[in-house]
């Protein structure tokens, strides 16, 4: 189900109150939906900074007032019935998927950190964000782009496979295998949907693989809230 954009808060008071959802996905990028879905279950970041990550579309009173709501409807409330926030797009990454890329392959598979170290090194972000997609997209032609796909599509399949070991499964890793799958999940979908044989078809089946997973693995009804255009 979608959401009107405007006014978010109220919408979404509807859909959660009284439609029981759990969790409203956005046309936002996966890392900066993954800070504003820890600021609206109580973690210590404020909301302009976790609103700052978003981009210059959602940086908006209207999106500060919608996560003030939904982390005040969270207080006190079990995990299973927090309302989550989902960035389910993959148009820009963010620092925090590296960061916690690496930090999950050096608690749960240390002597597979050199290479995913190395590959992170190769796909490393260029300025902000929003620098790195206008570098990727506009300057770097497709002979370029090529062995960054394929960084990402190694990464991918790494991470997958670490996630999946027995030394994730047993043990509780400061990053969820969950998450580190989704943080390498959404940097080949940067890669692969800015690539000339990308396009907007191959973001849309990334945000809808985003969307799948974490149906998946929260069993959680998701309300899909419309953005910008880009």
């Amino acid at each position: 189900m979608s959401i009107d954009y405007a006014p978010p808060k109220r919408r979404a008071r509807s859909l959660v109150e009284e439609m029981d959802f759990r969790a409203i996905a956005w046309a936002e990028s996966w890392g900066s939906g993954v800070v504003l879905d820890r600021y609206v279950r109580g973690d210590g970041t404020s909301a302009r900074t976790a609103v700052g990550q978003a981009r210059a579309e959602l940086r908006t009173q209207a999106m500060l007032d919608l996560v003030r709501w939904m982390r005040e409807f969270n207080r006190g409330r079990p995990d299973w019935d927090q309302v989550r926030f989902l960035g389910a797009d993959v148009l820009e990454l963010r620092s925090l998927q590296y960061d916690e890329l690496e930090r999950f392959a050096a608690e749960v598979a240390p002597a597979r950190l050199p290479r995913v170290r190395e590959l992170l090194a190769t796909l490393a972000m260029r300025g902000t964000p929003s620098e790195h997609r206008v570098w990727y997209r506009s300057f770097l032609t497709e002979e370029e782009r090529r062995p960054l796909v394929a960084a990402a599509r190694e990464l991918d399949a790494l991470v997958r496979d670490i996630a999946g070991s027995r030394a994730a499964r047993r043990g509780r890793p400061a990053v969820a295998p969950a998450d580190a799958v989704l943080h390498a999940f959404a940097l080949l979908g940067f890669h692969e949907a800015g690539s000339a044989a990308g396009g907007e078809d191959v973001r849309a089946r990334f945000a809808a693989g985003l969307l799948a997973q974490w149906e998946d693995w929260t069993g959680q009804r998701v309300a899909r809230a419309p953005s910008p255009a880009v």
